[in-house]
């Protein structure tokens, strides 16, 4: 009984050192490529890229927000199993390393990955997720309007921008000269729903006219930009970008007249009580 033990013990440690110096020597590489963002009722293609070679490779899985979608596994019958995605029809191929997804829908949008499991050693490894989301983008640039087209320098300029429909709602940001303008300028007004699940934005621009506004040329220029998604994050570009800009006038302030002659300007109190009181004599 003790030398079965031992030798369970050394079958154990082996494979835990091969295993071991596999995975360092052997770096294993599995990345999901899928796109972040696709344009409903389009085609989204999702590839899962890896260094296993095919006679080691035994399984391979992809996954939807932690559901399995797709499972393929060598030496089992039938090799696939596909439970599919809500939101669109699915279709994948021999390789079990690429699916599509067709005539997306909003339910599609989710976190997606790929796991793959090796023959020897025992081994699986899985990609880092990818957030894909499917949208709507915007049919026209957003508009922006304002009661009139010439201002005067201390004046308030008050100028609305509204985006196209969209899913999701597009962010709103206004920018002056080219420079975003700050936050605390700017007030967003509850979405507009449209049909379809489709939403516009609209956001208001508060601002005191200035010389500095005006420039050499005595204009302003505002820009709204209207994107998708808000911010761009991990180096992506926008998924979806519109712009408007509009030029205003800006007229300097009217200067006060200044060429009549004060009598009072510069006249010590005394004298003026003095005359106050001469007047006062000579009319009673």
């Amino acid at each position: 009984m003790p030398r079965q033990s031992a030798h369970w013990e050394k079958f154990v440690f082996v494979y835990i050192l091969q295993l071991f110096s596999y995975a360092t020597s052997n770096t294993i590489f599995v990345r999901l490529a899928a796109p972040y963002y696709v344009t409903y009722g389009s085609t989204a293609t999702l590839h899962c890229k890896h260094n296993v070679s095919d006679d080691n490779l035994r399984r391979i899985e992809f996954m939807k927000d932690d559901k399995k979608i797709l499972e393929y596994v060598k030496e089992r019958k039938p090799q696939y199993l596909a439970p599919g995605v809500d939101g669109a029809k699915m279709e994948y191929f021999k390789n079990a390393t690429t699916i599509k997804l067709k005539d997306v829908r909003f339910e599609a949008s989710g976190l997606y990955s790929c796991q793959l499991s090796m023959m020897s050693p025992i081994y699986s490894q899985a990609s880092e997720t990818v957030h894909m989301r499917v949208i709507v983008p915007q049919t026209e640039n957003p508009k922006i309007t304002f009661k009139k087209s010439v201002y005067v320098v201390g004046e308030y300029l008050e100028a609305n921008c509204t985006s196209s429909p969209a899913h999701p709602v597009p962010h709103l940001t206004w920018y002056i000269n080219n420079k975003e303008v700050d936050i605390s300028l700017v007030n967003h007004y509850p979405h507009t729903y449209h049909k379809n699940q489709l939403m516009s934005a609209t956001a208001k621009l508060t601002i005191e006219v200035s010389a500095l506004h005006a420039g050499e040329n005595g204009n302003l220029e505002i820009s709204c930009h209207s994107t998708i998604p808000d911010y761009p994050l991990f180096h992506v570009q926008y998924a979806d970008i519109r712009k408007e800009t509009v030029t205003v006038q800006i007229m300097p302030a009217p200067i006060a007249d200044s060429s009549a002659p004060n009598v009072a300007h510069g006249w010590p109190l005394a004298t003026l009580l003095c005359i106050l009181c001469a007047m006062h004599k000579i009319i009673p």
